[in-house]
Protein backbone atom coordinates (compact mmCIF):
# COMPACT_ATOMS: atom_id res chain seq x y z
CA UNK A 1 0.00 0.00 0.00
CA UNK A 2 1.74 3.25 -1.34
CA UNK A 3 1.59 6.44 0.20
CA UNK A 4 0.52 5.63 3.79
CA UNK A 5 3.11 6.93 6.07
CA UNK A 6 3.36 7.75 9.88
CA UNK A 7 1.03 10.49 9.42
CA UNK A 8 -1.37 8.16 7.62
CA UNK A 9 -4.92 9.91 8.63
CA UNK A 10 -6.97 6.64 8.64
CA UNK A 11 -8.05 5.77 11.93
CA UNK A 12 -10.26 3.47 11.58
CA UNK A 13 -7.64 1.03 10.76
CA UNK A 14 -6.59 0.80 14.51
CA UNK A 15 -8.87 -0.88 17.32
CA UNK A 16 -9.34 1.91 19.23
CA UNK A 17 -10.47 0.69 23.17
CA UNK A 18 -13.77 1.43 24.24
CA UNK A 19 -14.20 2.13 28.13
CA UNK A 20 -15.10 -0.87 29.83
CA UNK A 21 -15.40 -2.64 34.02
CA UNK A 22 -11.91 -3.09 34.08
CA UNK A 23 -11.01 0.33 34.19
CA UNK A 24 -13.64 1.22 36.49
CA UNK A 25 -12.43 4.07 38.97
CA UNK A 26 -15.23 2.79 40.97
CA UNK A 27 -17.29 6.39 41.19
CA UNK A 28 -20.87 5.88 38.71
CA UNK A 29 -20.15 9.78 37.76
CA UNK A 30 -16.28 9.23 37.04
CA UNK A 31 -16.93 5.90 35.45
CA UNK A 32 -19.71 7.52 33.31
CA UNK A 33 -17.18 10.81 32.42
CA UNK A 34 -14.52 7.90 31.35
CA UNK A 35 -16.98 6.41 29.00
CA UNK A 36 -18.02 9.47 27.44
CA UNK A 37 -14.61 10.74 27.00
CA UNK A 38 -13.51 7.49 25.13
CA UNK A 39 -16.97 7.68 22.98
CA UNK A 40 -16.13 11.15 21.53
CA UNK A 41 -12.24 10.54 21.02
CA UNK A 42 -14.20 7.49 18.88
CA UNK A 43 -16.51 10.07 17.02
CA UNK A 44 -13.48 12.19 15.94
CA UNK A 45 -11.57 9.71 14.30
CA UNK A 46 -14.59 9.11 12.75
CA UNK A 47 -14.79 12.20 10.85
CA UNK A 48 -11.14 12.25 10.43
CA UNK A 49 -11.87 9.39 8.67
CA UNK A 50 -14.45 10.98 6.62
CA UNK A 51 -11.77 14.19 6.02
CA UNK A 52 -14.21 16.73 7.16
CA UNK A 53 -12.71 19.09 8.72
CA UNK A 54 -15.42 21.10 9.91
CA UNK A 55 -17.02 18.15 11.97
CA UNK A 56 -13.31 17.27 13.62
CA UNK A 57 -13.61 20.64 14.76
CA UNK A 58 -17.05 20.36 16.46
CA UNK A 59 -16.06 16.73 17.77
CA UNK A 60 -12.84 18.00 19.27
CA UNK A 61 -14.87 21.14 20.63
CA UNK A 62 -17.24 18.62 22.74
CA UNK A 63 -14.21 16.27 23.74
CA UNK A 64 -12.44 19.52 25.15
CA UNK A 65 -15.52 20.43 27.27
CA UNK A 66 -16.18 16.37 28.76
CA UNK A 67 -12.43 16.85 29.54
CA UNK A 68 -13.09 20.08 30.87
CA UNK A 69 -15.87 18.80 33.19
CA UNK A 70 -14.47 15.31 33.94
CA UNK A 71 -11.37 16.99 35.01
CA UNK A 72 -13.05 19.50 37.85
CA UNK A 73 -15.18 16.59 38.89
CA UNK A 74 -12.26 14.76 39.52
CA UNK A 75 -9.70 17.36 41.04
CA UNK A 76 -13.16 18.10 43.35
CA UNK A 77 -13.29 15.11 44.07
CA UNK A 78 -9.43 14.84 45.21
CA UNK A 79 -9.65 18.20 47.62
CA UNK A 80 -12.57 15.69 50.05
CA UNK A 81 -9.99 12.96 50.15
CA UNK A 82 -6.05 12.39 51.39
CA UNK A 83 -5.15 11.08 47.33
CA UNK A 84 -1.38 12.25 48.09
CA UNK A 85 -0.85 12.90 44.31
CA UNK A 86 -3.14 15.80 42.95
CA UNK A 87 -0.30 17.89 42.42
CA UNK A 88 0.92 15.70 39.53
CA UNK A 89 -2.14 14.59 38.78
CA UNK A 90 -3.01 18.27 38.10
CA UNK A 91 -0.33 18.36 35.88
CA UNK A 92 -1.52 15.45 33.81
CA UNK A 93 -4.91 16.79 32.81
CA UNK A 94 -3.08 19.74 31.70
CA UNK A 95 -1.04 17.93 28.99
CA UNK A 96 -4.21 16.03 27.82
CA UNK A 97 -5.89 19.44 27.79
CA UNK A 98 -3.12 20.38 25.77
CA UNK A 99 -2.97 17.56 23.71
CA UNK A 100 -6.42 18.15 22.72
CA UNK A 101 -5.97 21.68 21.62
CA UNK A 102 -3.27 21.00 20.41
CA UNK A 103 -4.79 18.83 17.61
CA UNK A 104 -7.93 21.12 17.17
CA UNK A 105 -5.57 24.52 16.26
CA UNK A 106 -3.78 22.41 14.15
CA UNK A 107 -7.64 21.51 12.37
CA UNK A 108 -8.65 24.92 13.03
CA UNK A 109 -5.59 26.54 11.11
CA UNK A 110 -5.52 24.72 7.97
CA UNK A 111 -8.88 22.39 7.96
CA UNK A 112 -6.46 19.39 6.68
CA UNK A 113 -7.00 16.64 8.62
CA UNK A 114 -4.81 14.32 6.34
CA UNK A 115 -2.34 14.63 9.15
CA UNK A 116 -4.70 13.41 12.52
CA UNK A 117 -4.16 9.66 12.87
CA UNK A 118 -1.12 10.21 14.32
CA UNK A 119 -1.89 12.82 16.55
CA UNK A 120 -5.15 11.25 17.73
CA UNK A 121 -3.56 7.69 18.06
CA UNK A 122 -0.96 9.81 20.41
CA UNK A 123 -3.92 11.38 21.99
CA UNK A 124 -5.87 7.62 22.87
CA UNK A 125 -2.66 6.18 23.85
CA UNK A 126 -2.28 9.00 26.81
CA UNK A 127 -5.62 9.23 27.73
CA UNK A 128 -5.91 5.21 27.86
CA UNK A 129 -2.34 4.98 30.13
CA UNK A 130 -3.63 8.15 32.04
CA UNK A 131 -6.61 6.12 33.58
CA UNK A 132 -5.47 2.93 33.87
CA UNK A 133 -1.63 4.73 35.11
CA UNK A 134 -3.24 7.38 36.87
CA UNK A 135 -6.97 7.39 37.69
CA UNK A 136 -6.81 3.95 39.18
CA UNK A 137 -4.47 5.23 41.26
CA UNK A 138 -7.34 7.34 43.08
CA UNK A 139 -9.73 4.62 43.59
CA UNK A 140 -8.50 3.77 47.19
CA UNK A 141 -9.08 7.54 48.24
CA UNK A 142 -12.66 7.36 47.09
CA UNK A 143 -14.54 6.15 50.28
CA UNK A 144 -12.74 9.29 51.87
CA UNK A 145 -15.29 11.46 49.82
CA UNK A 146 -18.27 9.67 51.01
Amino acid sequence: MEGKGLADSSVSAHIYPKWNRSISVGDAKLDREHEEIFDQIIMVAGFVDQGDGGAVLAAIDHLLALLERHFIDEERLFSATSYPHTPAHKIEHRVLRHMARHIRGAVELSRDVSFLGLSLRHLIQAMVEHIIEIDLGYRAYLHEAE
